[in-house]
């Protein structure tokens, strides 16, 4: 937490003997005057080769076999023998004043942690050449990759009529694609081929009623909320109306199942019980509710508003795949729980089991248990992390909150500070319009990356902290982070790869022979040791593949 550094309440620290106030640490020239900095730099060393590859030798020196004996006096590594786990026995000691001194030394000076391996070497790591590793693992250095778009797809010139791809996941063995037609195409997936990777399997439309604000609704002349017409994209439904997972329940099984039986020489597909069926959740319908539909029977499972009062703008899934957030036209924000019913269980409180009327019950699939509350727009973005149990969202007032993902206490809200334009309109002149928050994305971290509608980059921590900001230039529809880069797509046709601590452009890639790019996406670490690659989705319905250059 680059926090501890900074005197951020302004404490009277006092001043030193030379009269200088004391407030923030100081910090060394490389850290650039900025806690942030110094914190990430540290981190990347950490997380360096160099130290992955030695980390073994730190471990035999605190838990391991050079803790103690002829190997740790080789080693310097031998220290007061009152630290040693085992080396005295408290309670058998009568003379108080023995007692209370090894008492006091071992509460000034600490012990010695536990000898966990007594023997034998802690092995290494595996070289990093069989190690995963991010795509775009180094920014200080040019990374070569290669861009290729397989001609066998649904999309483009085949004739099926797949509209724009709007969400792509990416399982060990197969591709599940939905299209702005709101058709969902399968693909098997073959990553070690050198040729043929991609092999269309089905295209079936979504087992349900039309999306309230799909191209094909509006061509018909349907009803459409006037909200819509914010949104930049030509479609009502983009990729912020569709995900995909596994399911809570499944995606522990999975975390345990790999705990227990993952090897380097086990295949993907068996070390990942691939054959678990994922499910797609979906939002932007014209009765307003969250639908969820399974892949393997293809039928809907469940259908729920969740207590949102008309439409439901956004959602956003968690990485553990059981939790993800949906953002309303009621300016409130709304936690589900997907085939999970143990954690609906526990997450749910009484208001919304009061509201909905119904406590979880074991057969359900689909539960809305929390309510958050903040903003006084209507939501147009929305992200979460499971792991730092945090749910941000940003509003069409160019307002973000930041609450907790768990209780759904609200921690804090801000606004980047470019939050009003000039809109010029045949009834209207000179009217101080909100910039509207358009993309919202969050690392582990805890830093984030957020967009206005004035194509205003911000890269923002969980404390409120901007940290850098740029003008990307366009409207971008998606983006991800991965490591140290951030991956956007935008209005313009390229994917553009940009350093997340400066908002500096890397690279580019030029699909703009496809159109806009619709979505972008990583394969997960859950894949190891299958290598990362990024899949992009284009306005003409191909997907096109970024892997490293050999």
């Amino acid at each position: 937490m680059p926090e501890v550094f900074q005197n951020s309440n302004n404490f009277p620290l006092g001043k030193t003997q030379r009269g200088i106030v004391v407030n923030d640490v100081g910090l060394p020239p490389w850290a650039k005057g900025s806690a942030h900095e110094f914190v990430r730099i540290h981190r990347l060393a950490l997380e360096s080769e160099y130290v992955s590859s030695n980390l073994q030798n730190w471990i035999d020196l605190v838990f391991g076999y050079k803790q103690r004996g002829v190997e740790a006096e080789k080693a310097w590594n031998v220290f007061h023998f009152l630290s040693y786990e085992g080396s005295v026995d408290i309670d058998k000691m009568k003379d108080d004043v023995d007692r209370i001194a090894t008492e006091s030394h071992i509460q000034n000076f600490g012990q010695t942690p536990s000898q966990l391996i007594v023997n034998n070497p802690h092995p290494s790591r595996y070289g990093f050449e069989l190690s995963w590793r991010p795509l775009i693992n180094n920014v200080a250095t040019a990374v070569r990759l290669r861009c290729h778009t397989p001609p066998q797809q649904f999309g483009g010139k085949s004739g099926r009529g797949a509209g724009a791809v709007l969400h792509v996941y990416v399982k060990a063995d197969a591709l599940i694609v939905v299209y702005s037609d709101l058709k969902v195409g399968f693909f098997w997936w073959f990553p070690k081929s050198a040729t043929n990777r991609l092999k269309p399997d089905r295209l079936q439309p979504l087992p349900s009623r039309d999306l309230s604000y799909s191209r094909s609704v509006m061509q018909r002349g349907s009803a459409v909320p006037q909200t819509v017409g914010e949104r930049t994209s030509p479609f009502a439904v983009g990729n912020w109306s569709f995900a995909t997972t596994i399911g809570g329940y499944e995606k522990e099984q999975l975390r345990r199942r790999n705990t227990v039986i993952h090897s380097r020489l086990a295949s993907a597909k068996e070390a990942l019980y691939t054959d678990a069926a994922p499910l797609v959740v979906s939002c932007g319908y014209w009765d307003n509710t969250i639908k969820v539909h399974s892949t393997d029977v293809w039928k809907l499972e469940a259908s729920d508003n969740g207590g949102h009062r008309g439409a439901i703008r956004c959602l956003a899934m968690g990485g553990d795949g059981g939790l993800f957030i949906t953002g309303g036209e009621d300016c409130t924000c709304r936690i589900w729980v997907v085939d999970h019913p143990e954690m609906a269980a526990v997450l749910s409180d009484g208001y919304m089991q009061t509201a909905l009327g119904r406590p979880p019950n074991a057969n359900q699939i689909l539960t809305c248990c929390l309510v958050l509350i903040g903003h006084e727009s209507a939501i147009s973005c929305v992200a979460m992390s499971s792991e730092l149990d945090i749910a941000v969202s940003g509003s069409i007032g160019g307002r973000i909150c930041i609450h907790t993902l768990r209780t759904g206490e609200f921690v804090r809200s801000f606004s980047p500070p470019t939050t009003t334009r000039t809109a010029t309109t045949p009834s209207t002149k000179d009217r101080q319009d909100a910039i509207s928050v358009t993309k919202i994305v969050l690392e582990e971290h805890g830093r984030m990356v957020i967009q206005m509608s004035n194509c205003d980059l911000f890269t923002y921590t969980v404390n409120g902290i901007c940290l850098c900001s740029v003008n990307a230039g366009e409207q971008i529809h998606d983006m991800k982070i991965s490591g140290e880069v951030l991956v956007t797509g935008g209005e313009n046709g390229h994917v553009y790869i940009w350093n997340l601590s400066t908002l500096k452009i890397l690279s580019g890639m030029n699909l703009s022979k496809h159109g806009p790019i619709r979505c972008v996406n990583f394969t997960s670490a859950d894949l190891n040791p299958i290598p990362q690659f990024l899949f992009i989705g284009s306005d003409d319905g191909m997907i096109s593949i970024v892997e490293q250059d050999s």
